[in-house]
């Protein structure tokens, strides 16, 4: 049996035992009341629990997406250290290390989740993925024209990857500017309320007797 039925019958007895045994009240009408007692346990109760799942859906579906991208985040690392591109591994450390960032914002609060899941579940896998053929064709040294275009275009690429990460983590970043700065105009409100402070937020120094 469920918790929450199971609660949800402890206050329907409850109910009629305080009614009818409790204040001698008539036995149909305790019966009622901890019938609707009972239903109304429910009925909260089941709430509670298809919030608290839907947070437990949440946290791991959080979890699942900070891991994958942390694996991500590895094989990219892995791969940087067979590319012989000098400016290509360069700018894949860069990408790397911004989206470190990025997860340590989304760790500090996972509201974000929705802000970057774009960014998991579509920038990280197609940067590895043209890495991953960028990387085969060095190693087999091929100097066909579709080669070396593909390679030009993917050098290109990773540099538009970095810059939208680098827009991403700034977006991110801006949202706790946003709200920071509305704390602050609410806390200066409030000095000036109190009176500690003047319109242009300089504080107030009270004037000795005599001075």
């Amino acid at each position: 049996m469920k918790l929450s039925y199971l609660l949800s019958i402890i206050v329907g007895i409850s109910s009629f035992c305080l009614l009818y045994l409790g204040l001698d009240l008539n036995i149909i009408f305790s019966i009622v009341v901890s019938l609707v007692a009972y239903y109304a346990a429910t009925m909260i109760f089941k709430e509670k629990s298809e919030y608290q799942l839907e947070i437990n859906q949440d946290l791991v579906q959080y979890e699942k997406l900070i891991t994958d991208a942390r694996a991500n985040i590895r094989r990219l690392e892995l791969l940087k250290e067979k590319i012989e591109n000098v400016s290509l591994r360069a700018d894949i450390t860069d990408v790397c290390d911004i989206s470190d960032k990025i997860l340590t914002s989304l760790k500090e609060n996972h509201k974000k989740t929705g802000q970057v899941r774009k960014f998991i579940d579509y920038y990280l896998p197609f940067t590895l993925n043209i890495l991953t053929q960028y990387n085969k064709i060095e190693d087999q040294e091929l100097t066909s024209y579709e080669s070396k275009e593909f390679m030009y275009k993917v050098e290109t690429m990773i540099k538009r990857v970095k810059e939208a990460c680098e827009v991403q983590l700034n977006n991110m970043y801006e949202t706790d500017l946003l709200n920071t700065n509305a704390d602050i105009k609410v806390f200066e409100t409030m000095l000036k309320t109190d009176g500690l402070v003047d319109d242009n937020m300089n504080i107030k120094v009270e004037k000795k007797v005599g001075e």
